[in-house]
């Protein structure tokens, strides 16, 4: 039967968003930041100084050059940047030292292909920077890239399964030169590779995306550390919006979980405004979200004595770690126990027992950006009051009585998502001030009346 080409288009368009969704089905945890943050996620920050200067190079996004040296040094925090309470602990200095080098070497156009439990072996790092810039758009590149990746993770289970059964092939393939070579720098070479076979996984890097997630959180960073002081949270723990989010002010997870604390809709609601019919949604909010994030991350280590613990809560639920401790209380406040990688009797799934690896990583790449990104150019945020909306006005005619530049105001206040409705009673606008005033807001927020399923991650895979 002959297809017109309209059809042919049409057919294409199908199997092309069929072959997106067939391949998100697997998405890890953590796949809101697995798609590059774009310079349009930022757009109310005055971007023409970035984009002019090194920071927003395309080389400084993709192509960097960081020696073995910067990487230990931040590692071992050398210049005492960070907290005592937040240093590397040496049972997942493997892990912090993996994730290190996925926020600060390898970028969203780079897949690491790697051992989940020795996550510093790494078998290949796939490099998708050529075809990013050759392929005809953003949907034709998901697609081929993704199919390479699930390609080249299939040549390397084969890889594994015919090692198992030959470890001293004479024409070796290149997978298996590239896996007995990765072996060989390693302390695990002596594990079988059936069992090594079961650890390979894949992860995108993400340096691109804490690059320019870094222009709006450096500007949003002071308040918030403000914000968590007053909750009693130390100041470290905002940088854990660049794990949930890497600062995009406008993320939205697959799942639904929004803005740079990503909160699920119904866990939110417990601490944030969330009325789809007025178009408001707090989780958008820097500022209300991170008094959220601090309420529930100061619950947490209420209820565990430990910030490690309570940062493991905030992936995996307050509940499930709960039931957790009950099912292992011998054990339970060992790091080594619940992060070690290496420990396959951790009760934590894969994104639970990675999650504050992940967030030292991120606090210690943050705290060394001159070394790793350049100083991001950021304009520092004016002074910031709350105040109630006066009854029956809508955010535009605030805007314009307070003489607010609109871009401001729209940066300010992203939780309002149509500037033309009428605000309900009592609604907390942010506009700028004479000095920085968040008592309304901290007044406004309620503590949770049952205990929290986390800001509401989707239960982490094992």
């Amino acid at each position: 039967m002959k297809v017109s080409h309209f059809a042919s288009l049409k057919l294409l368009s199908t199997w092309a968003l069929a072959s997106l969704l067939s391949l998100s089905a697997a998405a890890p945890a953590h796949a809101v930041y697995d798609h590059p943050v774009a310079w349009s996620d930022i757009s109310e920050l005055d971007l023409r100084p970035v984009l002019r200067s090194q920071y927003g190079s395309e080389a400084n996004l993709l192509d960097p050059q960081i020696p073995a040296w910067v990487l230990d040094l931040a590692l071992r925090d050398a210049d005492n940047l960070v907290g005592p309470e937040f240093k590397v602990p040496n049972e997942i200095k493997g892990a912090v030292g993996f994730w290190l080098r996925i926020y600060t070497i390898y970028t969203t156009k780079h897949v690491v292909i790697f051992d989940s439990r020795h996550p510093e072996i790494i078998y290949d790092v796939l490099d998708f920077r050529e075809l990013a810039r050759t392929a005809r758009n953003a949907v034709v590149y998901e697609i081929l890239s993704k199919n390479r990746v699930k390609k080249a993770m299939a040549a390397y289970r084969k890889a594994f399964a015919r090692l198992a059964s030959r470890p001293n092939p004479k024409n070796p393939t290149p997978e298996e030169r590239s896996i007995l070579a990765a072996l060989a720098k390693s302390r695990h070479k002596k594990h079988p590779f059936k069992e090594l076979a079961r650890n390979l996984r894949s992860q995108t890097g993400q340096r691109d995306n804490i690059v320019k997630g870094l222009l709006a959180a450096e500007a949003f960073f002071p308040k918030m550390e403000e914000l968590f002081a007053k909750n009693e949270v130390p100041r470290e723990l905002t940088r854990l919006a660049l794990v949930e989010s890497s600062f995009n002010l406008h993320a939205i997870s697959y799942a639904g979980a929004s803005g740079v604390w990503q909160f699920m809709e119904n866990p939110g609601r417990r601490y944030l405004l969330i009325d789809r019919s007025a178009r408001i949604d707090e989780r958008l909010s820097p500022l209300k979200s991170t008094v959220a994030a601090a309420k529930l991350l100061h619950e947490n280590y209420r209820r565990f004595g430990s910030w490690a613990l309570s940062v493991t809560s905030y992936n995996h639920g307050l509940r499930g770690l709960m039931k957790l401790r009950k099912a292992h209380a011998r054990d339970f406040g060992n790091i080594a126990y619940l992060f070690d990688a290496c420990a396959r009797k951790s009760p934590l799934g894969w994104a639970a027992r990675n999650y504050y690896a992940e967030f030292l990583a991120v606090l210690h790449a943050e705290s060394y950006r001159k070394l790793f990104y350049g100083e991001p150019p950021v304009q520092p945020i004016r002074p910031v009051v709350f105040r109630a909306a006066a009854p029956g006005k809508t955010a535009l005619t605030l805007a314009m009585e307070s003489g607010i530049a609109l871009h401001e105001f729209k940066l300010l206040n992203p939780d309002i998502r149509d500037l033309r409705r009428t605000l309900p009673p009592g609604f907390l606008i942010a506009v700028p001030g004479e000095s920085d005033d968040f008592a309304m807001l901290s007044e406004k927020r309620k503590e949770p009346k049952r205990a929290s399923l986390g800001r509401g991650n989707r239960k982490s895979p094992a």
